[in-house]
Formats: structure tokens, C-alpha cells, sequence
């Protein structure tokens, strides 16, 4: 009898165990098996797993209350080595989460360093400053906005949840400092979750407004008419709740796809994606790069601000053709009441000669 209790026992230590690391990477079953593919864009482990850094303090915790049990049991009663080995099994699994977010980058900083700028009569090194902000309507407003991108040199900004209106006070304030910017905006219905502008320096050549990906809430896309800057799109992704997932998941579609080889060369998309490089759909980004992990602040959350930045999720995001671009610098910057922060990235061409 104490035997079968025994390996009933272990039996469920390597059950939590195996659930436990699995949590690094939900789609490591679909490596196994392909039917069992998506598991993190399934309600609702597509909720936990956009929060790896309270899975990282869970885990810890967890990890924590089972060592010390298993201690007590050890040297108090000679047993505690099924809860020893899980105890370990959990403190490793914190670890991962932990290695996730710090290889992503938590090392932000103030602003950027002085912008060597991007401008048709005098080029210098080719840099391109963009800044992602979903401003909830203006809860962060004109003077918030303008004041980051103004202190980093900041050429494209990309504004969720910012009406036409609030889009057009920015560049009037913006061009108060003697810096002009053409607006484009893109709204979904009449709720300003919908709306969508991007702001691009006149500096950078003129700009025209093309379609952009099929995306329920606004989707801008820009590109130069004249001029040395980038094709510009500007999204934000439905959120991933229980009863809109499948939508979540064709809005991920239409915006990765135009990371693939049928998307434009020289492309900078930037936005409110409500996913995290944990989601399936951005694990593999084809020929682009996550400019936040590139500039060392990947880790960092940009949902909800109300949490400290090392609590959270990074569902802002600035992705970048990596065959054109590589990333040089990236801040997330807090400002005004969102409840998101915002990212500001810098990135130069790739030195196609090398």
C-alpha cells in the first residue's frame, strides 16, 4: 500500500513539474504534436502567458513555501523528497522566467542619446527615431507627448486610441518648436478605441496614406512619396478577450503577414499589438525584429502603467525589417494617466555593404 501511495506520488510531482515548464513555452506541445499547436492564443492561457513577470514571482513563491516544507519534512519527519524535487522543479521554472525577461532587456533608461537625425540634405548616419503610444484618448495629452518626442529626437509617432483631433493639437504643438509633421489618421467606428494616427517629419520627404493590414480597430499605413524614410504602419489589435479571440487572432495574422516576404522592404510597424513575443503569432516574426529586445527594454511592461514596469505585460510594440534596419537604442517612457507606457525606439539602416 505505501508503495502505491508512493508512486502516486511521484506520479503527481511530475505532473505539476511537467505543467510548471511548460509555462516557459506553451507551444512547446505543439512541437510534439501539431494538433496540439496554439495553445498560447487559447483562452485563457493566452491571458497567463502575457504575464511572465507574476509567473516569475509565483513560481518564486511557490518555489519558496515547497523547499521549506519539504526541509521541515526532511529533517523533522524523514521524509519530503517528492516535495523537495518539485520544490526545485518550481525555484528552476522562476529562474526561466525570470532569464526570459532580463534576455529581453530591463535595462531602461531616461531618454535617448542626441538624435544624429535622418534628413534628405544631410542624411548623417541614416538614424530613424519612432515613438509607439497608445494614449487612451489623450489620458496621455498633447504636452506629454510632445515633451518625449521633442526630448528624443523622435521623426515617426504612432498614437492608438488618439483621435484626429488630438493627433492634429500634437503636431500644432510639435511645429511651436519649429518641427513639422504630416498627420494620418485611420478610425474603426466611432469609438476613439479605434482611432489611429501617425505622425511622420516633414524632415523625412513627403508622405501618402496607403491601404494598411485588414485590422478591426485602426490600422495606418504610410509610405514616402519623396524623401528617405520608411513605410510606416501604424496598428492597434483587437484585445484578447474570451469572446473576441479569433478576431485577436486574424488582426495578429494581417499584421505579422506584412512581416513576411510579401510585406514591404524597409517596413517600421509600431502600435498596440495586445500581444506579448510570447504569442505564437509574434514568436516567429520573419524578416522582422522586436526593436525593444534589439534596444535592451524588451522586458520591460508596457501594460498597465498603474503596475510598476517590472510587473506586467509588453503588448507595445515597434517591429522593424531587420534586412534594413538594425536597433541602436530604446527607452519606455511614462507619461500623463494611459494605462499603457509608451516605447520610444531608435533605429539606422543596415550597412549593406558589410
Amino acid at each position: 500500500m505505501d508503495g502505491g501511495v508512493r508512486v502516486i506520488g511521484w506520479v503527481l510531482v511530475l505532473v505539476l513539474a511537467a505543467v510548471a515548464a511548460l509555462t516557459l513555452d506553451p507551444e512547446w506541445l505543439g512541437r510534439v504534436n501539431d494538433d496540439w499547436a496554439g495553445l498560447t492564443t487559447t483562452y485563457p492561457v493566452n491571458q497567463v502567458i502575457a504575464l511572465r513577470p507574476l509567473l516569475a514571482g509565483v513560481f518564486a513563491v511557490s518555489a519558496i513555501i515547497v523547499l521549506v516544507v519539504g526541509v521541515v519534512r526532511k529533517v523533522g519527519f524523514h521524509g519530503g523528497n517528492r516535495t523537495l524535487v518539485l520544490g526545485l522543479v518550481l525555484a528552476a521554472v522562476a529562474v526561466g522566467h525570470g532569464w526570459f525577461l532580463w534576455d529581453r532587456g530591463l535595462d531602461n533608461r531616461a531618454e535617448l542619446t542626441a538624435d544624429p537625425g535622418l534628413r534628405p540634405d544631410d542624411p548623417g548616419d541614416g538614424s530613424l527615431t519612432v515613438l509607439s503610444y497608445n494614449t487612451r484618448d489623450g489620458d496621455t495629452g498633447v504636452d506629454d507627448i510632445a515633451a518625449a518626442a521633442e526630448t528624443n529626437g523622435v521623426d515617426v509617432l504612432v498614437l492608438t486610441e488618439t483621435s484626429a483631433e488630438l493627433a492634429d493639437q500634437v503636431a500644432a504643438f510639435l511645429a511651436g518648436g519649429g518641427e513639422s509633421f504630416q498627420v494620418f489618421t485611420a478610425a474603426a467606428g466611432e469609438d476613439v478605441t479605434g482611432a489611429t494616427a501617425v505622425l511622420v517629419s516633414s524632415s523625412l520627404g513627403e508622405y501618402v496614406q496607403t491601404t494598411g493590414p485588414a485590422t478591426e480597430l485602426g490600422a495606418v499605413r504610410v509610405e514616402p512619396a519623396t524623401g528617405v524614410g520608411p513605410v510606416v504602419v501604424g496598428v492597434h489589435v483587437v484585445p484578447p478577450a474570451s469572446d473576441n479571440t479569433d478576431r485577436w487572432l486574424r488582426d495578429l495574422r494581417a499584421v505579422r503577414g506584412l512581416c513576411t516576404d510579401r510585406g514591404p522592404a524597409g517596413l517600421v510597424l509600431a502600435g498596440d499589438l495586445n500581444a506579448t513575443l510570447d504569442h505564437a503569432p509574434l514568436q516567429d516574426l520573419g524578416r522582422c525584429t522586436a526593436a525593444a529586445v534589439d534596444g535592451g527594454v524588451g522586458g520591460i511592461a508596457t501594460w498597465p502603467a498603474r503596475l510598476p514596469s517590472l510587473i506586467g505585460s509588453t503588448i507595445d510594440h515597434v517591429l522593424v525589417d531587420g534586412d534594413s534596419f538594425e536597433t541602436t537604442e530604446a527607452l519606455v517612457v511614462d507619461r500623463g494617466d494611459s494605462d499603457h507606457r509608451g516605447l520610444v525606439v531608435r533605429v539606422r539602416p543596415v550597412d549593406q555593404t558589410s
